[in-house]
């Protein structure tokens, strides 16, 4: 967190595109001096049940074949929808085919609504935060280090045990886990266990010294912030403040201690005004 111009990340929305359509806009921006293209982690939409969702981990495997020079990473990956052994199953494979160019971002979940409908447990938010935290475990273990060894962890919560679990390919790369959220123990849990933090531009600087310090306490350095730009109802690309002024914009987040940030796009209408604005 130096304060120098922070690199540009984007996420694409998942809702209301059809696959080819979602694949050709990420190869749009593949062409753009981007950090990494993000993906949003939805199974339903909101409103018209007929509008397409797609799933994030499929997405994200779809496009690092189609891409070979594109990064992508998930906005947030919720844990509280997928068994975690599951997860960094996926993600492991989805790393062997483009070794480097994964990237996961966590969170606690926030759609309750959603879940009750898939008849997914959603729990209070302190039992999700635990789950978030036994998920960063299973997924170090399962992600990294020797493929030889199998992985046994105890759960103290709503993660499953893991019991002699076999657990290869392992990634030659270690896939960087970004912890997301404003909440105290999302932002310690990423000094401590994750390799960077996410929150909303909104709330970025209320949170960022809190995280800069529980980093430092931990012992630990070179983590990543990211300020998050999501996008109003019905807003466009050029309404939001990033829009009205971009060097202005990614120069203030810097200032605020943002290594990275990410900006939302839904179709390809906003691809094309952030391509004019940034070229």
């Amino acid at each position: 967190m130096t304060g120098v111009t922070p690199r540009l990340g984007v996420a694409l929305g998942t809702i209301g595109l059809s696959a080819s359509e979602w694949l050709d806009c990420a190869g749009e921006l593949a062409q753009l001096p981007i950090e990494r293209v993000w993906i949003w982690d939805h199974l339903m939409g909101r409103g018209a049940a007929e509008r397409p969702v797609l799933e994030a981990l499929s997405l994200a495997a779809a496009a690092l074949a189609r891409y070979e020079s594109l990064a992508v990473g998930t906005l947030v990956l919720d844990v509280t929808k997928r068994h975690p052994a599951l997860a960094a199953k996926s993600i492991a494979t989805i790393a062997s085919l483009a070794e480097g160019r994964l990237a996961v971002g966590l969170g606690a979940g926030g759609d309750a609504a959603e879940h009750q409908a898939l008849g997914m447990e959603f729990g209070a938010a302190e039992e999700r935060l635990t789950l978030m935290e036994e998920t960063i475990g299973i997924f170090r273990a399962m992600l990294e280090g020797d493929p030889t060894q199998r992985v046994t962890r105890r759960s103290q919560g709503a993660a499953p045990s893991l019991l002699e679990a076999a657990s290869a390919p392992r990634p030659a790369h270690q896939v960087p886990l970004y912890v997301a959220g404003d909440h105290e123990r999302s932002i310690d849990l990423a000094a401590r266990a994750g390799d960077g933090w996410i929150a909303p531009a909104a709330s970025f600087a209320q949170g960022v010294t809190r995280f800069t310090g529980a980093s430092e306490r931990a012992g630990r350095t070179g983590l990543v912030a990211f300020a998050l730009q999501e996008l109003g109802k019905g807003e466009s690309l050029k309404e939001t403040p990033f829009g009205r002024d971009p060097r202005g914009w990614l120069a203030a987040q810097g200032e605020a201690g943002a290594d990275s940030v990410v900006i939302t796009v839904r179709d390809r209408s906003d691809i094309v005004q952030l391509s004019a604005m940034i070229r």
